[in-house]
């Protein structure tokens, strides 16, 4: 049964990702959050990945954090009209994600396939370095470990020209 509860219990509750919501009722969204969080800590050691799902993590305990926040200071008929749903329901179903805003979308895209890259290029470097012999390793072990380094900083200076790019057009559409 959903009910809303206490507030110093639902604080206490919403220190940990899901807790709170599991404690007012919201069972799926709750185990939803918890599983999501848990699997930020595990899925590095499991897949050997580096280490941004920490980063992940955090920013799902904010957002389990303010989501119980929010749903402690709904109003009784407000918060009877939420549905109980697991996170991933929409991806299960079918369903696109939804992004409206267009420089979210394009500059997600672009961090996402950033760390697609370097984490595909950190496993081809392992094989790399299985195949060069010893005598080469000191020179071949420089390039190849700087290449993630040099691909992130390719893209910095692209966006970076971009960004002079757009004040340059925007200055010159202001001077007409």
């Amino acid at each position: 049964m959903r009910q809303k509860r206490g507030k110093l219990t639902t604080f206490i509750c919403s220190l940990i990702p899901g807790a709170a919501e599991m404690y007012m009722g919201f069972m799926k969204k709750g185990i939803s959050m918890m599983a999501i969080f848990i699997l930020c800590f595990v899925v590095p050691s499991l897949l050997r990945v580096s280490d941004v799902f920490i980063l992940f993590a955090v920013l799902v305990w904010f957002y389990s954090f303010f989501h119980a926040r929010n749903l402690a200071a709904c109003g009784e008929e407000e918060f009877q009209a939420l549905t109980d749903e697991y996170i991933w329901s929409a991806f299960i179903e079918g369903k696109e994600i939804k992004i409206t805003n267009p420089s979210l979308r394009k500059w997600g895209a672009i961090v996402l396939i950033v760390y697609g890259v370097t984490q595909l290029w950190q496993t081809i470097s392992h094989w790399i370095y299985y195949m060069i012999p010893d005598y080469m390793w000191p020179a071949a072990s420089m390039v190849v470990d700087e290449v993630p380094q040099i691909l992130v900083a390719v893209v910095i200076i692209i966006v970076g020209l971009k960004l002079i790019a757009g004040k340059k057009e925007e200055l010159n559409g202001e001077g007409k």
